[in-house]
């Protein structure tokens, strides 16, 4: 395919779960790696600042543009300033990737509540939160994605 525009030029990503706790990538780091080259905007979200820096590293020396925003998707106001963080930051608001989960271990006999409710939170009602203030701005802005991902660990 032969282009001569990045696809994303002149907009702007969250991407939740943006950072790696581990060695390699992950689905957050890799998207915000990708966005960045296809010349997005990138806010990276994590729940660890850290856990982003390398993402946010790997982006600048190919030379784009992204910045690190430490939140807890599972709280309201961690993602109401996530969002206004980004358009502060950048302008506007286009795109939104959740890609946050965590997996709750055991049958339905022996899980733990507090597990489950973690479960819940993390892979649910983080989606609902992030959106809940991305989708006005997205339509401030004109346009807007939301993107859900869910991984075997979610």
């Amino acid at each position: 395919m032969n282009r001569t525009q990045p696809r994303l030029e002149g907009k702007t990503a969250i991407v939740t779960g943006a950072g790696s706790s581990g060695p390699g990538f992950g689905t957050g780091k890799a998207t915000a790696i990708l966005f960045a080259r296809e010349g997005a905007k990138v806010l990276l979200a994590d729940r660890a600042a850290r856990h982003a820096e390398e993402t946010l590293a790997a982006i600048g020396e190919e030379g784009g543009e992204a910045s690190v925003f430490e939140a807890d998707v599972t709280r309201a106001e961690d993602c109401r300033a996530m969002v206004d963080a980004a358009v502060e930051r950048y302008g506007a608001l286009h795109i939104l990737f959740n890609n946050v989960g965590v997996t709750a271990f055991g049958t339905v006999v022996d899980v733990e509540e507090t597990d489950w409710d973690l479960a819940l939170d993390v892979n649910l009602k983080s989606m609902m939160l992030t959106s809940k203030y991305a989708v006005p701005r997205m339509i401030a802005a004109g346009s807007g994605s939301v993107i859900n991902v869910s991984s075997i660990e979610g």
